[in-house]
Parts: C-alpha cells; structure tokens; sequence
C-alpha cells in the first residue's frame, strides 16, 4: 500500500469517529413529538459510502477502519462527559431511537461487507 492510500483510510477512520459523533448528536431528533430515525439511517448509508471508498484503497483489513471509527465514536459517545452529559442515552423512552442508530450505523454496512460487493472483495 502506497504513503497516499494510507493517509487517504486514516482519514477515512477519521470520517468515521466524526459520523459516528454525529449520528449521535442527532440520533433523538423529533418530528411533532416522535423520535425519528432520520439520523439512524443517515449514519449507516455514509458508513457504506466510507466503506467503499477505504476498500479502493486497499484490499487489507485496514478497509474497515471508517467502520471502526464509528464504532469508536458511539462508544466515546456512550460515556458521560465531563459535565455529565450522555450523548448515547439508554432511557426508556429513548431506547428504541437507540437501537436503530446501532442497527442502521452498523447494520448497513455489514450487509454491503456480507455482499461481497465492495471493490477488491
């Protein structure tokens, strides 16, 4: 793998830490009272696209580096910051919008990584 493919997936992790602290901030958006999935759906959709892009890079395991970087991000994102705010909530009421933020985020691109449909596969 050249220097320039490597710096490209290290940014492509990057990608994935900041979607995954996004998807978080708007994970429990609500619509005239719902809560609303719209981030959920969004985080697993720009998950395949990073996917994607890191697999032209390399055929290596270090594909999955934007996936883990999300996955990093929602766990950083699960622990209380330093005035107690939680980004990732398990309350009652907000376990639902939760869920499919988890099941989306890392859902989607599980099954495009399933597939066998990225470059290089």
């Amino acid at each position: 793998m050249r220097a320039i493919d490597r710096v490209m997936v290290a940014l492509l992790a990057v990608d994935g830490v900041v979607v995954g602290l996004l998807s978080l901030a708007f994970a429990y958006v609500r619509f005239g009272g719902v809560a609303v999935p719209v981030a959920a759906v969004i985080a697993g959709l720009v998950n395949c696209v990073l996917l994607w892009l890191a697999a032209g890079y390399t055929t290596t395991l270090w594909r999955f580096a934007p996936l883990i970087g999300w996955a990093v991000g929602v766990f950083v994102g699960a622990f209380p910051g330093p005035g107690g705010d939680v980004l990732l909530a398990s309350d009652t009421g907000l376990a639902i919008p939760t869920m499919l933020l988890l099941l989306f985020g890392a859902g989607l691109p599980t099954a495009l990584v399933w597939s066998g449909r990225l470059p290089g596969h």
